[in-house]
């Protein structure tokens, strides 16, 4: 008799551990966040600045799908809860999540407003403060040249530009407003010669002094190894991408503590800030997650 009452009682308590793991280990997943990036540096790095601030300041878990894709499949994986949150720039939100027209009425300040409330309206995902970088186009001379050139701001070009070579990626030709077309009309410029050239050419063909003058990307790591300058767009003709941190509100919601930490690099990464960290990423071949480490630690952010 004893042995039929022990079977059933073991099993009765076995099912209650069972049980009991399960729910452990269900209520244990639910204390995470997964974070993604776009497909190149400057994403994935910031993307890991913010998954070694969560892990610092709380105890969630954070699961990392960096280096995902564009802004289609990152944009999708937000909305599907593939992933919770994800680095992205205010100009993209405006323009290619939103499908507002990007022009010269457009300020910075109209366009993070606007992707703060279209994207919770639209979306349920909360735009936080700009970090500081504005990761637009922007055209650049060689250091050595740009006394000689007498171009510190794209307007001081139009009085050389007709004995200056340019170039630029093939996408540049065929953007409408802050293109190639706009930027001749708006900035009066003519060109001896105009190329078109995948962007990993650009930079050495300056270098070389096979172009003059060339469309880069203000964040970009080969703007420090080459010694260029970025030149002012005067007149504002491209538009802001703002880095910003976006995040599922309902991720926010159960999760509060997030939004401090979503907003705390607000400010912190200017242009030629983020311009070294990619360096140190793309040309010097370090680590992301001790570049992003070693920043967060020098500026106090983590012990």
């Amino acid at each position: 008799m004893k042995n039929t009452h022990k079977r059933p009682v073991c099993a009765v308590l076995a099912a209650a551990v069972f049980a009991a793991c399960i729910l452990f280990t269900a209520c244990g997943s639910e204390d995470s966040i997964t974070i993604g990036s776009k497909q190149y540096t400057e994403s994935i790095l910031i993307g890991e600045m913010y998954a070694q601030l969560i892990e610092a300041k709380t105890d969630i878990k954070v699961v990392r799908k960096l280096n995902l894709g564009g802004t289609s499949v990152c944009m999708s994986a937000l909305k599907e809860g593939e992933i919770d949150a994800c680095p992205m720039y205010t100009g993209t939100l405006y323009n290619e999540v939103l499908g507002h027209e990007l022009d010269d009425s457009v300020t910075s300040e109209k366009i993070q407003q606007i992707c703060e409330t279209e994207m919770q309206e639209q979306f349920g995902i909360t735009v936080f403060e700009p970090q500081g970088q504005n990761n637009t186009y922007t055209l650049a001379v060689k250091a050595s040249r740009q006394q000689e050139l007498g171009a510190y701001s794209i307007s001081d070009l139009a009085a050389v530009s007709d004995r200056l070579t340019f170039g630029a990626d093939h996408i540049f030709y065929t953007r409408v407003y802050d293109g190639y077309d706009g930027l001749v009309k708006t900035y009066g410029l003519n060109f001896k010669d105009a190329l078109k050239m995948d962007s990993s050419l650009l930079y050495e063909a300056v270098d070389s002094g096979d172009l003059d003058v060339v469309e880069v990307y203000s964040t970009d790591a080969l703007l420090k190894k080459y010694e260029l300058v970025c030149l002012e767009d005067d007149k504002g003709l491209f538009p802001p991408y703002e880095g910003v941190m976006t995040c599922r509100s309902d991720i926010l919601e159960t999760y509060p503590e997030l939004k401090e930490i979503f907003n705390s690099l607000a400010g912190a990464l200017d242009d030629d800030t983020v311009q070294g960290l990619n360096y140190q990423v793309d040309i010097e071949q370090k680590n992301v997650e001790t570049v992003a480490k070693e920043f967060l630690s020098e500026h106090g952010y983590i012990g």
